[in-house]
């Protein structure tokens, strides 16, 4: 019987990876930074008053391991509130914050290391976690398989088109990107077998010179409540989910909005913004929500017409799983990675390419029985994106291996 331990910082899809193993038979441990029912976290959250659960504390506060795993976890709660420490002193330096984060690897690593293998024969870690107690284990004959979860190529994607947009963004420092490209190749190396969510991170991995052979694709997830969302769109309000940044194309859509502004449509943007791009010339018809509590998002979703995501770089965007089950049609890029099949639950368009992105917005909006069939096909796809469907085609995956 094969038998895992699970790395993961955070709580990224609720804990999945780690509880399918578990109700697998196959989770030896489970290796997190800090949660809130478990070793420190659980005394913090017990004991802290609630006027200081803020900000990074807060979020750190709201994870919470299934409680079927809770006696496979370990979590490593000095280095995690070092890291949150080191973190607030960094403030808006980003070089600063990516020392953090390497420090908080180096040590996070060290600290699985002293705690152990246990009857381990896999390690199953998320991209750059850990990264030298992988080839630590590699040397132990464990085989690792590493989850990447966005594309390798983001960094060049991203930083050309800072320079296309230095008044968008700045461009990010040299050093950064030379130290996460050093950091992403020890991952290749201690990695026997990479998880992909789409095609396009299996081809950003291809470019870095990764066999095909070693990577297997599993889409992800959306939840059963989102397939339950009643859909009563307002014609011409477009929807936007995501932080606002050249990453996500927002300067496509801030373009594609300006194109139809003779149309009075609606485009809103839910997620956080900076000040720049929320008063910038290329975004004045864009209408910034800000951040919208989980709680609160999917009324969003289940008012409006059309999803759009022009995204340059992804792994496979949870918010298009998301917009298909609520039933809304999703015009996208490649490089989304998404499940939408072009023409059936939407349409797939150029990246950067705001003048296609301008005309099937118009397109579906004004053909309501064209935007109606792909509503209901987008609903139909994202039934077989269920959890069950999931943790059958990753331990499908992992068995296989």
């Amino acid at each position: 019987m094969k038998r895992f331990i699970a790395i993961q910082t955070g709580a990224r899809r609720n804990y999945a990876v780690p509880s399918i193993l578990e109700k697998a038979g196959m989770l030896e441990a489970f290796y997190t930074d800090l949660c809130a029912n478990t070793g420190l976290g659980a005394l913090l959250d017990h004991f802290c008053p609630h006027p200081l659960k803020r900000g990074a504390l807060s979020r750190l506060l709201n994870r919470r391991v299934p409680s079927h795993i809770q006696r496979n976890v370990h979590t490593f709660d000095w280095v995690a509130l070092g890291y949150l420490i080191r973190q607030q002193i960094a403030g808006d330096d980003a070089l600063a914050q990516h020392q953090a984060l390497a420090i908080f690897n180096e040590e996070f690593a060290r600290a699985m290391r002293s705690t152990g293998l246990g009857q381990a024969t896999h390690i199953f870690s998320m991209f750059g976690e850990g990264t030298n107690f992988l080839a630590f284990a590699k040397k132990q004959n464990l085989q690792v398989i590493t989850e990447i979860y966005i594309s390798p190529l983001t960094h060049k994607i991203v930083q050309a088109e800072r320079k296309s947009f230095p008044d968008i963004e700045p461009i990010l420092s040299q050093e950064i990107i030379q130290a996460d490209y050093a950091s992403f190749d020890r991952v290749c190396e201690s990695t026997d077998v990479f998880i992909v969510p789409s095609e396009f991170v299996a081809r950003g991995l291809e470019e870095f010179g990764i066999e095909r052979s070693k990577c297997y694709t599993v889409p992800y997830v959306v939840g059963d409540s989102w397939l339950k969302l009643n859909n009563q769109p307002t014609k011409g309000r477009i929807l936007f989910v995501g932080t606002a940044e050249l990453r996500k194309g927002i300067h496509s859509l801030g373009m594609a909005a300006g194109k139809l502004s003779h149309r009075n449509y609606e485009f809103r943007v839910a997620g956080g913004v900076s000040s720049t791009i929320g008063h910038h010339r290329l975004t004045q018809n864009l209408n910034f929500l800000g951040r919208v509590p989980r709680a609160d998002i999917q009324h969003e979703y289940a008012g409006s017409d059309i999803f759009v995501l022009p995204s340059l770089a992804e792994g496979s965007a949870e918010v298009t799983y998301e917009a298909l089950a609520a039933g809304l049609p999703v015009i996208t890029t490649q490089a989304a990675g998404s499940v939408v099949r072009d023409g059936i639950e939407g349409f797939i368009i150029p990246e950067r390419d705001s003048e296609a992105l301008a005309n099937r917005i118009e397109e579906l909006v004004e053909n309501r029985e064209l935007r109606d069939r792909m509503a209901a096909a987008a609903r139909e796809r994202a039934k077989d994106y269920t959890w069950d469907k999931y943790a059958e085609r990753l331990l499908g995956v992992l068995q296989a291996v």
